[in-house]
């Protein structure tokens, strides 16, 4: 009934709306921070997407905690999309600042961190409100929106590749409507209908097992002891969390390696420029966005979390990113030598930055694409949807919201990993090494979760 469904819902709605703005910039960014200050460097980048994945770590506690203390998710919502809001409009006005504009935008990347920092809350929310029979197609449903959220931002940037850089004055000279710069616009406006929803639709529920009677927001060493008291008192099997923990934060792996280094690679080894890198990956995220869409509405429709084993789901997506990585390595007889660097477009390998350039291949960009939106659309959703219904079932029928957070957070410590780690090998030894040790990773992380396939069993 749509009474029962309402809650769902609503936040399937919020969190399409607080993704927006990451799947807005996401391709952009690189292109973007290039194009405005020619001193930014792959390492850079990735140390910039680690700050705001830190960021997304330390406050996701924070709100956690927060709103664990005040009994009610609503007031920390608001405060993290208003401060989305204010990263949006700073990122809008990036070229007003005369020089070092990559450290503007790498501030801007740690306010969308801290604002991101209220998504675990929309994921208890769905744990508290949904019953276990249907909590996989909540799952699934919200999965499906974070990557329809995925999809927006390409469709936006490629409606308006008719405006390269640097685009229509709006303030001249510096405010500028652009390829780059016109996606944060509707990020603007989905922020503000997310903080509407938030205010008129989104209730308050009371708690499972206990209400605080406490109402105000305390924040002391001795009320983290006593959460951790109580949550070490339950009794839950600590290994199968400490597992599928563990599992989250590889699954995690694929995602934040890629996305640190996609833009640079096709910089370099592609000889894109930025018009071309969003054009490339906009199409492709778009068809991502649409093949994982429908995984998800088919999941939904057909109740396929009753039907189908999500511990074998887990295996069966590890197995695909297993093979995109093999896949999309530039084998000899499918391969390409690098372009050389154009220092008119800034575009082709450097070897100033790039010792590599003689010595590694590039592989044909049709197969890497497919690789890229077969894993993409498919097993990394299967993959986070098949752990958040596992995980959420293991802890059971409780205020989620500290489990939630920790969950997320060992996420986030991969994430900000992730993009440090693939910028510096990418940079030092290139991207064929880092498909070699994520192939390696992932088939460990397999060996291990089919090592504990009895004890998954009644999840």
């Amino acid at each position: 009934s749509w009474s029962k469904w309402k809650p769902t819902i609503v936040t399937v709605v919020l969190t399409f709306l607080c993704n927006i703005e990451s799947s807005m910039l996401a391709m952009g960014e690189w292109p973007y921070m290039s194009t405005i200050d020619h001193e930014a460097t792959a390492n850079f980048y990735g140390t910039a997407s680690a700050v705001n994945k830190a960021a997304h770590v330390i406050f996701t506690f924070l709100f956690a905690f927060w709103a664990y203390s005040i009994s009610g998710m609503r007031i920390p919502m608001l405060v993290g999309r208003c401060i989305t809001l204010v990263s949006c409009v700073m990122y809008i006005f990036v070229e007003f600042i005369p020089s070092n504009r990559r450290w503007w935008m790498l501030f801007c990347y740690l306010l969308f961190g801290i604002g991101f920092g209220t998504s675990p809350l929309l994921r208890s929310y769905i744990a508290r409100v949904t019953s276990e029979e249907n909590r996989s197609s909540a799952y699934a449903l919200q999965n499906g929106a974070v990557v329809l959220s995925v999809m927006v931002g390409p469709i936006a940037q490629i409606a308006f590749s008719g405006l390269p850089y640097p685009g229509v004055d709006i303030i001249p000279p510096h405010l500028k409507l652009n390829v780059y710069s016109a996606p944060i616009w509707f990020a603007v406006i989905t922020n503000i209908l997310a903080i509407l929803i938030t205010i008129f639709l989104l209730k308050d529920v009371e708690e499972i097992e206990e209400i605080k009677n406490s109402s105000s927001f305390k924040f002391s060493l001795a009320a983290v002891r006593d959460q951790w008291t109580r949550v070490r008192s339950l009794n839950l099997p600590w290994i199968l969390i400490v597992l599928v923990i563990f599992e989250k934060m590889v699954s995690t792996l694929f995602n934040s390696t890629m996305g640190s280094v996609v833009g640079p690679m096709f910089t370099a080894m592609y000889a894109m420029d930025g018009l071309e890198i969003i054009m490339w990956l906009g199409i492709a995220q778009v068809v991502v966005g649409l093949l994982a869409v429908s995984f998800s509405m088919i999941f939904f429709v057909f109740k396929l979390g009753n039907h189908v084993s999500c511990r074998v789901l887990f295996v069966f997506s590890n197995v695909i990113v297993i093979l995109s990585y093999l896949i999309s390595y530039p084998f000899p007889f499918d391969s390409n030598p690098l372009k050389p660097f154009n220092e008119t477009t800034r575009t082709g390998c450097d070897p100033a930055e790039y010792k590599w350039c003689d010595s590694q291949l590039v592989m044909n960009i049709i197969p890497f694409l497919i690789a890229l939106i077969i894993t993409m659309s498919f097993a990394i959703p299967a993959t986070m949807m098949s752990l958040d219904t596992i995980y959420s079932k293991i802890v059971g029928n409780i205020d989620q919201n500290v489990f939630q957070s920790i969950f997320v957070i060992a996420e986030d410590i991969m994430a900000i990993v992730g993009p440090i780690y693939g910028s510096a090998v990418f940079t030092a030894i290139g991207i064929n090494y880092i498909n070699i040790i994520n192939g390696l990773v992932y088939i460990v992380t397999t060996l291990v979760w089919l090592a504990a396939w009895k004890w998954l069993a009644p999840y």
